[in-house]
């Protein structure tokens, strides 16, 4: 009789389970998909500007915007890591409860994380609310304070937003009035933008040239560290674009590896060295792609032939669309032309805007630096 009993409350909670399964897929199927990419192309915006992306959510949310964070900093920004050095910076702020409970305690629960933001957060960054119920007041104000400060505002919710309906940048309401569907709903929709993220997420890039670009170019080649003398204002001028969210990737032509002048393992040496005094100085350069044949070789990789930047464009998660060739002399411009790239011709090395010919760059600059502002200058437009 207990055996029997127990097979009975089995059968009814299979139906249970069940309907839940069928509540639950009509809610997947019946994706918003205009809401689905207004919340990822914020997450996008976000990464591809190197911006901190909030998250922040009450109860069973908090549990919700931990596991995105940790799905955005692992899984999400997981390719952009190993190809590029950096990936998504994700920060749950519930994540640090112990300095969000002194402030509900010591300030108010309402306003505990507009304290936490104005701790950490800066114009531009993206904070991402998650609420299955009515927002609470916190997360309201939290909104406010974020719109005053700049912020981009996302809002993933139930089927009353409330004021997040009007505060946000992009929303997202699941249309359910049962929160624990909508908990649900939300975990599956977090797993969706993770998936797309690591897949198809790039970042803009820079191609720089590396001698008379980075250092000195000497007519007799760089054949030791002694003889390798960086510019001084490279390290900022690559920094500030590693801020403004750009991977750098020098391609350089080293023919004096097949003269017999220098040997390939000397080259990657000295490459290795400047990115590491460069790392140094907080600028990141993610790869370093160099052609070691004469010019008589009749190679595709040798600027002005575009195998360089093409050979970066099929490795990297970088994207051509917002692409910058950055060289001393017509030859780069040519390389950087070729494959679409906006191109900027710098005076510091050897080249000179007279010899482009039909390869006139669409800026020229008397620096790495002037080149560095005329991007982001045309970033921030």
């Amino acid at each position: 009789m207990a055996i029997a009993g127990d097979l009975s409350q089995f059968k009814a909670s299979a139906a249970d389970i069940t309907a839940y399964l069928e509540e639950i897929s009509s809610l997947a199927i019946a994706l918003d998909q205009q809401a689905f990419e207004g919340i990822l192309m914020e997450l996008v915006r976000a990464q591809q500007a190197r911006r901190t992306i909030f998250l922040l959510g009450n109860g069973v949310s908090s549990a919700t915007v931990d596991h995105l964070a940790n799905d955005l900093s692992k899984s999400g920004g997981g390719r952009l890591v190993a190809a590029l050095g950096f990936g998504m910076r994700a920060l749950s702020l519930t994540g640090g409860m112990p300095f969000l409970t002194a402030l509900a305690n010591d300030i108010s629960l309402d306003a505990m994380f507009c304290e936490a933001l104005r701790a950490y957060a800066v114009p531009d960054d993206l904070m991402l609310i998650f609420t299955a119920r009515p927002p609470h007041k916190n997360l309201i104000e939290a909104a406010q304070l974020g719109r005053q400060r700049g912020l981009r505002i996302a809002a993933v919710t139930g089927a009353q937003p409330e004021a997040l309906a009007h505060l946000a940048h992009a929303l997202y309401p699941v249309p359910s009035q049962d929160p624990d569907l909508v908990e649900d709903i939300h975990l599956f929709l977090c797993h969706c933008w993770t998936a797309t993220l690591r897949q198809q997420l790039v970042q803009p890039v820079v191609f720089l040239d590396r001698d008379g670009v980075i250092n000195v170019n000497r007519p007799d080649y760089v054949k030791s560290w002694d003889e390798f003398q960086l510019f001084p204002d490279v390290a900022p001028a690559i920094r500030r674009l590693n801020e403004a969210g750009y991977a750098v990737v020098v391609v350089t032509n080293q023919s004096a590896i097949g003269r017999g002048i220098v040997s390939a393992a000397t080259v990657d040496q000295l490459n290795a060295r400047m990115c590491s005094l460069l790392a140094a100085q907080g600028a990141w350069i993610s790869r370093v792609y160099y052609c070691p044949h004469r010019p008589d070789d009749h190679c595709l990789c040798r600027k002005p032939h575009a195998g360089l930047i093409q050979q970066a464009l099929a490795e990297l998660p970088i994207d051509a669309r917002k692409a910058f060739m950055v060289g001393d002399h017509v030859s780069d411009i040519a390389a950087g032309r070729s494959c679409g790239l906006t191109t900027v011709l710098v005076t510091t090395g050897r080249g000179a805007v007279e010899e482009c010919g039909a390869n006139m760059p669409d800026y020229v600059a008397p620096s790495l630096t002037a080149a560095v502002d005329w991007i982001l200058q045309r970033h921030r437009q």
